[in-house]
């Protein structure tokens, strides 16, 4: 027995028993002896495909009570049903009632079966077609979503990276999806660079719109100048207070002393960060807790110094957690021999090539994490 209900509606028992020994073992049949008796079952039953009505029935005619269906049931089919054949009813029951067929009385069953069945294609169809154009109407206001929240990302995400003097820095930002969990941020004055780097946990709108909130934060916090260790426990206990998501920022927090060179760095959760130092790269070992998962942690800091002609790389994990088409990871150690081997120019040149060395790698795959990096080195 297929899944749509038919509905009959006739004065006479005899013409309800034909009507359903019509459809019997084929369509579940509900039966009604008048129209008002028909309305009730209608509001009782929303999943009724089709609608088969007698004309001349008392007190409610067939044209009439199909006309109050049409707003239970819009895209059901309606057949009448009539022994006398009337232009004038013909056509109101066309144009104003919906009406898909107007058979004569005494009609054959197996062509009332016919037509159900094709009525029913084309009822199939019409309900295939509401839900493809209710799908493009999600798609296209998910769409104009998406645009809204790529462009306060760009808004929040700094346009350019500054003038240093004797620094040259550049970054590298490829979200995986349209908008990303992956932040960058940073401060400066003639002495003083503040380098932030954020990973959100979880992907897209909901990954962007915590990572918002957290540069927010970070505006409000970069001018009082705290060291890299408190401001980074400040923002954990910040989020811990108010932003009880299920998110989770990891997130590195480097100051640099533009004259000396010497640098402060707290981490929470970011992959190590890493300096090349002519042909040696090494990496900053300081473990840390992400942001937003345990009250009153503290963020140890470690110093460095940076000397003429270091580099300092900070990343984010969707560089070497991406993989090709086998499943393999690009991993820290293709990460780092790149790193060497693209390390001979400026340093915005070096970032799009380690990048670059990356998509060859992925082949045809796609990115299944934002990747971030940030490349700050000394010239002299």
């Amino acid at each position: 027995m297929k899944d749509e209900t038919i509905l009959v509606v006739d004065d006479e028992p005899a013409n309800l028993q034909k009507l359903q020994r019509t459809f019997i073992n084929r369509y579940k049949v509900l039966t009604a002896h008048s129209g008002s008796d028909a309305l009730e079952l209608i509001h009782q039953n929303k999943n009724i495909a089709v609608i088969i009505a007698d004309q001349r029935m008392p007190s409610m005619s067939g044209v009439d009570f199909l006309r109050r269906t049409l707003d239970i049931l819009p895209q059901a089919i309606r057949i009448i049903l009539t022994g006398f054949i009337d232009v004038d009813v013909l056509m109101e029951a066309i144009n104003n009632c919906k009406v898909y067929r107007y058979m004569v009385k005494p009609w054959d069953p197996p062509d009332l079966l016919m037509t159900v069945e094709s009525g029913l294609e084309a009822h199939r169809l019409t309900r295939e077609n509401e839900r493809f154009r209710k799908e493009l109407v999600r798609r296209e206001r998910l769409a104009r979503e998406l645009e809204i929240a790529r462009d306060i990302q760009r808004y929040i995400l700094p346009s350019h990276c500054p003038e240093l003097g004797s620094y040259e820095m550049s970054v590298e930002y490829h979200p995986a999806r349209e908008v990303g969990g992956d932040l960058y941020d940073f401060a400066y004055d003639s002495r003083l660079l503040q380098i932030v780097i954020g990973d959100v946990s979880g992907k897209s709108i909901p990954a962007a719109l915590y990572g918002a909130v957290f540069s927010g934060q970070l505006q409000t916090l970069f001018p009082r100048m705290p060291s890299p260790g408190e401001a980074l426990e400040i923002l954990n206990n910040n989020l811990i207070a108010r932003y009880q998501s299920g998110n989770y920022i990891a997130a590195s927090f480097c100051r640099v002393d533009l004259d000396s060179g010497s640098c402060n760095l707290a981490n929470g959760g970011i992959p190590y960060p890493l300096i090349i130092r002519g042909n040696d790269i090494s990496s900053i070992e300081i473990p840390g807790t992400p942001l937003g998962l345990m009250e009153n942690i503290r963020f140890d800091e470690i110093k460095f110094r940076l000397e003429p002609g270091d580099t300092l790389i900070l990343a984010s994990d969707g560089i070497t957690d991406a993989r090709n088409g086998n499943q393999e990871f690009y991993d820290l150690d293709r990460f780092r021999e790149s790193i060497l081997r693209n390390s001979a120019e400026g340093i915005s040149t070096d970032l799009v090539k380690i990048y670059a060395d990356l998509c060859q790698f992925i082949g045809n795959g796609e990115l299944n994490d934002d990747v971030t990096l940030i490349g700050l080195r000394r010239r002299k």
